[in-house]
C-alpha cells in the first residue's frame, strides 16, 4: 500500500499545512480587494468602496477554498 492512500473507505486527512495555506488565502482576500477599495476611497474622496472591497475579498477567498478543498 503507498504511504498516502488511506486502509479504509474514509476520507484522506489533509496535510497539515492546509489550514495555514486556506488562513492566508482568506487574509489576502481581505487585503488585497480591501486595499484596493481604500485606494478608490482616498482617490475618489467617497466612503463606499471600502466595505465593498472587504465584502467581495471575502466572498471571492471563501469560494477560492471551496473550490480547492472542498470539491476537490
Amino acid at each position: 500500500m503507498e504511504p498516502d492512500q488511506s486502509n479504509g473507505g474514509g476520507a484522506k486527512t489533509p496535510p497539515p499545512g492546509d489550514a495555514w495555506t486556506a488562513l492566508s488565502y482568506l487574509l489576502s482576500g481581505f487585503l488585497l480587494f480591501g486595499g484596493i477599495g481604500w485606494g478608490l476611497d482616498a482617490l475618489l474622496g467617497t466612503g463606499v468602496f471600502l466595505p465593498v472591497g472587504l465584502l467581495f475579498g471575502g466572498a471571492a477567498s471563501l469560494y477560492l477554498i471551496y473550490i480547492r478543498y472542498v470539491k476537490s
